[in-house]
């Protein structure tokens, strides 16, 4: 049997974090970097130049409802263009109303502004529970897959984290089964207490968050515990590729990354 080669790992931080990158360098190569609500373009595109600067390939978030205009999104597409971003991870966003004339994905990936940004690669959300604001996001990632094809771009899917490895693994499978062949790069919730783990997950909409936990026989008495990300790591089948949410912050997870990195040297010496 051939060995599975390790682990690839990308990490997500938000744009104030973006000068902290001293602490995971070489052990991700890929740094999202998040638009929350209110976000100023700006900064985000000083966040992205400060990024690549250390060494890491930016990918920036783009999320449609988050633009205010036109003339917003040309501002920001033109940056990633003057910063030769070459990929980035295309969204509809937390808000639930939109800020301005977009309101789902392919509503900008059909603007001249992004068309001219010139990426390679445009990577896409996945989620393996559903989404609670998107029911039909399992046909609406085709339809963006396709028009992506179409245009002869590269793609792939980067999933919400899930405290069920279970659910992830049908998730990836389903997809191969449909003929999808996109890179799957698995969402993983970074070391942190399992009260914070719970607030993210209401926030980000992780379903059914409490339900798991109860039926993996957790007690939440243990709120205070950390969670172990190598065990859903080593759980979930059909991919070798992760992206890491540091709810925990980025010192712990530097150190978590370390710690597997050591663990898998020490497997292939045995």
């Amino acid at each position: 049997m051939t060995p599975q080669p390790p682990p690839r790992w990308s990490l997500e931080v938000i744009p104030a974090h973006a000068g902290q990158l001293s602490l995971v360098k070489g052990l991700v190569d890929e740094v999202f970097v998040t638009m929350i609500p209110g976000s100023d373009i700006t900064a985000l595109l000083g966040a992205i130049e400060t990024i690549a600067q250390q060494g890491f390939t930016p990918v920036p978030h783009l999320a449609a409802r988050e633009f205010k205009s036109e003339a917003q999104l040309g501002e920001f597409c033109a940056g990633l263009k003057r910063l030769a971003v070459r990929k980035a991870l295309l969204l509809a966003g937390g808000a639930g109303q939109a800020a301005g004339p977009y309101t789902q994905t392919l509503d900008v990936l059909r603007t001249e502004a992004f068309a001219q940004v010139g990426l390679r690669v445009v990577a896409l959300a996945g989620h393996p529970e559903g989404n609670p604001a998107d029911p039909d996001s399992r046909q609406n990632l085709a339809t963006k897959l396709q028009f992506l094809h179409a245009a002869g771009m590269e793609s792939e899917i980067v999933t919400q984290w899930s405290f069920s490895p279970e659910h992830v693994s049908g998730y990836i499978a389903s997809l191969r089964a449909a003929g999808v062949t996109e890179t799957v790069a698995v969402g993983v919730a970074g070391p942190a207490s399992l009260k914070t783990l719970l607030k993210y997950a209401q926030v980000c909409g992780v379903t059914a968050a409490k339900d798991v936990l109860l039926k993996q026989g957790f007690n939440f008495g243990r709120l205070l515990m950390s969670n172990k990300p190598e065990d859903f790591v080593a759980a979930v089948h059909g991919t070798q590729r992760f992206h890491l949410y540091p709810f925990g912050g980025l010192e712990k997870c530097a150190r978590w990354l370390e710690a597997q990195q050591a663990a898998q040297v020490a497997a292939r010496t045995e």
